[in-house]
């Protein structure tokens, strides 16, 4: 099949062209470059990457210019697109590291209610108790040890923490990979889009032998035109206003805007995207090309090719006086040039001054500047035709104005993001398909690359064992010219260094990788289907700064499931521990086997005292310092050596505390339902007070504020309510086996369960004081 190419036309299938008339393609969606790729009918050789086959035409790419003619090579799958489509296929996600300790945690309490069983169940065996009774009190035992509450609680905190992410325009798809923002030690991005704009965008005018300086970013038409960082007026620099003039008639792109539902206006071009940018430039100084076209009427034209590099219109004014307006590469421009506009006064071009844009040029093309030079001239109608075979024999007939430089800039708020980055211990590594020179240049100015760091370019990545890789990444900064399979292996190679990778990207290029990372982010509003289906998280906003935020959600999220584990763990070994030993207890003291609590009791701590509380935990704001801090390492654990031994503190006070309170029961009342209901009511109330010291694990409830989580005051009130009615409503009486207390034993609970708090409350404060703070 031979498919003919217009402008505006979406490529079917991937097609080798025989035929190219000034034809431009935008290859961004494939390749990542923001600048529409010249394509050629010279033959090339095989392994040239992807961006760089400028005699291939690929499916889902838009022609931006010319015409041509190709014939079909590859189609669906076999295309480069359906590659990557199948690239996403055969990638397999991992566990997340929350998914992975959450599932060895179960397995613990697994063991640990085996043990427990065992344990009574022998215990009960030696003592010569009935194998009936013997079966409820391993039943309690097992029930004690396992926090019935923890899948429905790790649901609603990862919940909130989406919620929480929602509201800072990261929306994320997958809800098990939520905490992984918070392990993430590499952020791998792309360039175009993600970084930078994705918006061509003029940044410097070299124009009587001065440099203006054009501020704002993308297709906004707005900015101000400054030297040495201060606003000027453009009619004091005599040669830009007729400059601009030619930006904005030298031109075939178009300038639109539209509004969006919330009011905001939106700017877009049509046409290549260079143009584009000329036409916001002048449109900054008020110059629309609209209105100038209607009395700088276009007559005539040479269009751009890439063999002259140069395009030229021709003008009709009022005064029927012809303008000759060009623009093109700067050295065939120059070289077309006799003369030069200096300060509004045409005089003859010297060779020192020829030299010097030369130098120029070259001077802003290291800086990333993509540079065009412009010319003008005025001729009579009838001297149309001879000035075109003049300039086509290369003749000097025109006036030199100026250069213009562009680039796609980076956005604005994303060099401090790369700062705190660093400062929360994560390396941001660009890979982008654009060129060296470019991306190291945006590099520099964001942060992302500093000396000494390498640049690898995708030849070179091609010709890398995984072995060569492995060992330089770690101190590369940037990856340039680079294909889809190429940030794959950029990817598979930080994993196999065991990073936890967060790659960013909106382009189909990019989806691969996405869904090969730890967590994939796909831009919103300019990013691909295919790359959203392929990401975990979408960004609204397209701000980088919206993935620090996400980031700092997360390792909220790590910190959050910590308390609510923690709490409900503490509860758990209070309960075994109170169990066991308390059957001990009686048959050593009393010679007596009797349940401290019954089955539905331990229930009822578990999943309505509990349940109330632990989920107000999620709740929980951040602490202070938390992007100050070192990415967690993919293996630690939740429960730490400290936290661990602060579990066995807790649970070991409120064995203490609840057996305290039984055995008061047993001598105050007898060995039945009311030292049973004083036993499980102080439980409960440790719980209360517990709920408390987990907000933060080195910070005082009174530091932290201690009404700074309404929803947690809230859930006490409802928890010692609903603990009210357990004791006094007579259908829970029937239900749960308790019976009423005195005043005198509520003053006794209180002051047992209270000391939880405040044996916490101490140790807080000795390790504040003591040991040096460390989260």
């Amino acid at each position: 099949d031979v498919v003919l190419l217009e402008g505006g036309d979406k490529i079917p299938a991937d097609a080798r062209i025989f035929e190219a008339i000034n034809l431009e393609i935008d290859e961004s969606m494939l390749t990542g470059e923001s600048v529409s790729v010249k394509k050629t009918i010279k033959t090339l050789d095989e392994d040239v990457i992807v961006a760089d086959r400028r005699n291939i035409a690929y499916a889902g790419t838009v022609v931006t210019y010319g015409r041509g003619k190709a014939v079909v090579v590859e189609t669906g799958m076999n295309t480069e697109i359906g590659q990557i489509a199948e690239l996403i296929k055969t990638t397999e996600k991992e566990k997340t590291p929350l998914q992975i300790k959450l599932s060895g945690l179960v397995k613990i309490f697994a063991f640990v209610a085996l043990i427990s069983s065992a344990m009574t169940f022998f215990i009960g065996f030696c003592a010569g108790i009935e194998l009936f009774e013997m079966f409820f009190f391993a039943v309690a035992s097992a029930i004690s040890a396992i926090p019935e509450g923890l899948p429905v609680v790790m649901t609603i905190t990862l919940a909130v923490g989406v919620n929480r992410m929602a509201k800072r325009k990261a929306i994320i798809r997958k809800l098990q990979a939520v905490d992984t923002l918070g392990a993430a030690t590499v952020i791998c991005t792309d360039k175009t889009g993600t970084l930078t704009t994705n918006q061509m965008t003029v940044r410097k005018i070299f124009v009587d032998n001065q440099f203006v300086d054009i501020t704002g970013a993308g297709f906004t038409p707005e900015g101000q035109f400054q030297i040495n960082d201060e606003e000027i007026d453009v009619e004091q620099i005599k040669t830009l206003q007729p400059l601009l003039y030619n930006a904005s008639l030298c031109n075939n792109a178009r300038l639109r805007s539209h509004k969006l539902e919330s009011g905001e206006r939106r700017w877009e071009i049509y046409g290549d995207p260079t143009e584009g940018a000329l036409l916001v430039l002048s449109a900054k100084n008020g110059i629309h090309k609209e209105e100038i076209e209607e009395n700088y009427n276009r007559i005539d034209e040479i269009p751009f090719n890439s063999t002259q590099k140069y395009m030229v219109t021709f003008h009709k004014n009022s005064s029927k006086e012809i303008h000759v307006y060009l623009k093109g590469a700067p050295e065939v421009v120059l070289n077309l040039c006799s003369k030069i506009s200096i300060n509004g006064d045409i005089r003859n071009l010297m060779q020192t001054e020829t030299d010097n844009i030369h130098a120029i040029t070259v001077d802003m093309a290291k800086n990333a500047l993509r540079t065009l030079a412009f010319a003008t001239q005025s001729i009579s109608e009838d001297q149309i035709e001879s000035f075109k075979e003049a300039l086509e024999k290369g003749e000097k007939r025109l006036i030199f104005q100026g250069l213009v430089g562009m680039i796609d800039p980076p956005r604005p708020e994303v060099s401090e993001s790369i700062k705190l980055c660093k400062r929360a211990g994560i390396k941001v590594i660009m890979a982008t398909g654009d060129h060296k020179i470019t991306a190291e240049a945006i590099g520099t100015e964001i942060g992302i690359h500093q000396e000494g760091s390498f640049i690898i370019t995708g030849e070179e990545l091609k010709v890398m064992s995984e072995e060569e890789l492995d060992e330089k990444i770690d101190n590369t900064s940037i990856f340039a010219r680079v294909s889809p399979e190429d940030k794959f292996k950029i990817v598979s190679s930080l994993k196999r260094k065991n990073h936890i990778v967060c790659m960013t990207g909106d382009g189909v290029n990019d989806a691969p990788a996405l869904k090969a990372a730890d967590i994939g982010v796909a831009m919103g509003i300019t990013g691909t289907e295919v790359a959203k289906e392929a990401s975990e998280m979408v960004l609204m906003d397209d701000d980088f700064s919206s993935i620090v935020s996400a980031i700092e959600e997360g390792r909220v999220i790590f910190q959050n499931v910590r308390k609510v584990v923690k709490y409900l763990v503490c509860t758990n070994v209070g309960e075994d521990a109170v169990i066991l030993v308390g059957l001990l207890l009686l048959l050593f003291l009393y010679g007596e086997t009797f349940l401290i609590f019954t089955p539905v009791q331990i229930l009822w701590v578990n999943l309505v005292t509990d349940g109330v509380l632990d989920v107000t935990l999620a709740m929980e704001g951040k602490e202070r310092d938390v992007m100050a801090q070192k990415p967690r390492h993919p293996d630690e654990p939740i429960f730490n050596r400290e936290i661990m031994g602060n579990i066995v503190f807790i649970g070991t006070l409120m064995m203490i505390g609840t057996l305290f309170m039984f055995l008061y029961g047993i001598n105050t009342y007898d060995l039945g339902p009311k030292a049973q209901t004083l036993a499980f009511t102080t439980m409960a109330m440790f719980q209360v007070f517990n709920s408390l010291n987990c907000r933060s694990r080195t910070k005082s409830v009174f530091e932290l504020g201690p009404f700074t989580n309404k929803y947690l005051i809230g859930a006490i009130i409802i928890s010692v309510t609903l603990q009210i009615c357990a004791i006094y409503l007579f259908f829970f009486n029937i239900l749960l086996g308790t019976t009423p207390l005195s005043l005198l034993d509520w003053l006794l609970i209180i002051l047992i369960s209270s000391s939880v708090f405040l044996g916490d409350e101490v140790r807080k404060f000795v390790r504040k004081h003591v040991v040096s703070p460390t989260y």
